[in-house]
């Protein structure tokens, strides 16, 4: 398994955003999202901080099509959401990041802020 600090390491360079895990049942989960992935794009977007997530999670209301690093190749995935998620507040994003446990470094563009989360 790889460790934090490598894992931020492989998406600053891949310019992608580290997933730390995704809670089990939800929607990441189910699509096979798992720690050490690392997002690249969302519904044909590039993810490079969670703002390119959130506008192109934006785009549909259905779920997501993302593009996850893994292991040496690209993945693509189907995320769908439940019946629940179709209405999108901040409350639910919230609950929606902290379900993928996007790593908080990925809100520092230049990636600064995930170097203080050792192996």
């Amino acid at each position: 398994m790889i460790g934090k600090a490598s894992l931020f390491a492989l998406a600053k360079a891949l310019e992608g955003i580290p997933v730390l895990g995704a809670l089990s049942g939800s929607p990441a989960a189910r699509a096979g999202i798992r720690y050490g992935d690392v997002l690249l794009a969302v519904n044909g977007k590039r993810t490079r901080t969670v703002g390119d997530y959130v506008e192109a999670k934006a785009l549909r209301s259905d779920g997501m099509e993302i593009v996850v690093f893994r292991t040496g190749t690209e993945k693509v995935e189907l995320l769908t959401y439940d019946e629940r998620a179709k209405s999108v507040d901040t409350a639910a994003l919230l609950a929606e990041l902290a379900a993928l446990r996007i790593a908080p470094g990925a809100l520092d563009p230049e990636g600064g802020g995930g170097s203080s989360m050792p192996d």
